[in-house]
């Protein structure tokens, strides 16, 4: 068991994800959750703009992974399947309770307690922040997942389009449209 936990750290995520599945190493599975943690808060706050929901959503989503690991196509990628649960999760929850588009307390409250930078430069990064969600939140659903996915993780166009059960070229192609009608609507002429 210690050479198998020795060798972890070279493991690869199907690896990882195949020793959770068949042996119920609970390592492997702390390994991956570290690993995608940030990143799917990241995407999730895309769809609820409540930091909160999103981190609930993340360990729905883990959840899932957890009950449904015997279920894992170890000849697909992990990243894919486990982007795909929470894209799932995010529209799942978003069904239940329509977008709120308001911010919580908490976020609030952490905003201006970091020290590192002046309260002016955090206020303009907060509403520079805050407008590029308000924008993000007006894409149409497709041009958001798509945004999202190609901001928060190095997934390959050919991963996105699994997630999002569309072609690479059709995931460029929101990307790209994405990316136009976020400039358009920040005022960006370039």
């Amino acid at each position: 068991m210690e050479t198998a936990r020795a060798t972890k750290g070279i493991m690869s995520d199907n690896q990882l994800m195949q020793m959770f599945a068949d042996h119920d190493d609970q390592v492997a599975f702390e390994r991956l959750y570290h690993k995608y943690k940030e990143s799917l808060i990241r995407f999730s706050y895309g769809y609820t703009f409540n930091q909160a929901r999103a981190e609930e959503i993340v360990h729905d989503t883990f959840l899932k992974v957890y009950r449904y690991k015997k279920n894992y196509d170890p000849q697909k990628t992990f990243r894919t399947w486990l982007w795909t649960i929470c894209k799932n999760t995010n529209l799942d929850a978003l069904d239940k309770n329509p977008l709120k588009r308001e911010q919580s307390f908490e976020d609030i409250e952490t905003e201006f307690t970091d020290q590192d930078e002046s309260v002016l430069e955090k206020m303009v990064n907060e509403s520079t922040k805050e407008e590029i969600n308000n924008v993000i939140g007006t894409l149409p659903l497709t041009q958001r997942e798509a945004l999202l996915l190609w901001m928060n993780d190095d997934l390959s166009f050919e991963e996105m389009g699994s997630v999002l059960n569309k072609s690479p070229q059709a995931v460029k192609n929101l990307v790209h449209r994405a990316k136009l009608g976020m400039k358009t609507k920040l005022g960006g002429s370039k």
